[in-house]
C-alpha cells in the first residue's frame, strides 16, 4: 500500500462527458508538495478516486471532516491507456479508506 501525505481539501464530485456518455467521479482532493524537473518545490492538487463501495460506506463524509488538515491517504495506483494513444495513471482509495496515522512517538528507555 502507498500513502500520499498532504493537505486535505475534502470530498469533490466531478462530472465529465466522453462522447454521448456522462461519468461522475467521486474524489478526495489532496494538496501535496513535489519537486519539479528543475529542482524547485511545486504545489500540486492530486485527486484520489473513491469506488462505489467507498461511497456506500459513507467515506465521502469521513474525508470532509479532515478538510484543511494534514493527512496520509492510503492509495493504490491503476495505470490506463486510451485508444487515442494517451496513457497515465489514477490513484484510488485503498485499505479501509480512512486516513492513516503516522505519528511517531518516542520509545521509553529501558
Amino acid at each position: 500500500m502507498l500513502t500520499l501525505t498532504g493537505l486535505c481539501h475534502g470530498f469533490h464530485t466531478d462530472n465529465r462527458t466522453v462522447g454521448q456518455n456522462t461519468f461522475t467521479e467521486n474524489l478526495i482532493l489532496l494538496e501535496v508538495q513535489d519537486v519539479n524537473q528543475y529542482g524547485l518545490p511545486e504545489v500540486k492538487t492530486l485527486k484520489v478516486k473513491l469506488s462505489k463501495k467507498n461511497m456506500e460506506q459513507g467515506l465521502n463524509n469521513v474525508w470532509n471532516q479532515y478538510k484543511g488538515k494534514a493527512v496520509s491517504v492510503p492509495v493504490f495506483v491503476a495505470a490506463w491507456a486510451s485508444k487515442a494513444g494517451n496513457a497515465g495513471f489514477d490513484f484510488y482509495l485503498s485499505g479501509d479508506g480512512k486516513p492513516q496515522n503516522f505519528e511517531i512517538t518516542p520509545s521509553k528507555a529501558s
